[in-house]
């Protein structure tokens, strides 16, 4: 399973646990052409480089994987983003994938979206 895969099978597995969002708006590397809502969040789950691994014996023992999550929220949102995005990293703590990059509220000059990109990183046994 791909890290863009695995993190998204986690996030819909507790999908009640995160306010405003719904599955159907949880996408791996694009957003969905059928998926036009002009009022909900749309989440996007995109992978980075990894980030280096272990070896022992000459051979890999781990690897740490790096995924993005990027929110896209309409310009007149009415719900708390910190609220939704505070979730999301809770429950993605809860399985070890760590956050270590918030570049905050942005709002997009084309369509006017606000966007927030979280990074995580998360380390695959490959024993």
């Amino acid at each position: 399973m791909t890290p863009a895969a695995y993190v998204r099978s986690v996030i819909e597995s507790r999908i009640d646990d995160i306010p405003n969002l719904s599955s159907e708006h949880v996408h791996a590397f694009m957003i969905d052409p059928n998926d036009n809502t002009k009022e909900d969040l749309i989440l996007v789950i995109s992978e980075l480089v990894d980030g280096g691994g272990s070896y022992g014996n000459d051979q890999e023992l781990n690897i740490t994987r790096q995924v993005q999550l990027i929110f896209y929220y309409p310009p007149n949102y009415e719900f708390d983003m910190s609220e939704i995005e505070k979730s999301v990293k809770q429950v993605l703590f809860d399985q070890q994938i760590r956050c270590f990059s918030d570049a905050g509220h942005v709002m997009t000059p084309d369509s006017q979206n606000i966007i927030n990109t979280l990074k995580f990183k998360y380390t695959e046994e490959e024993l």
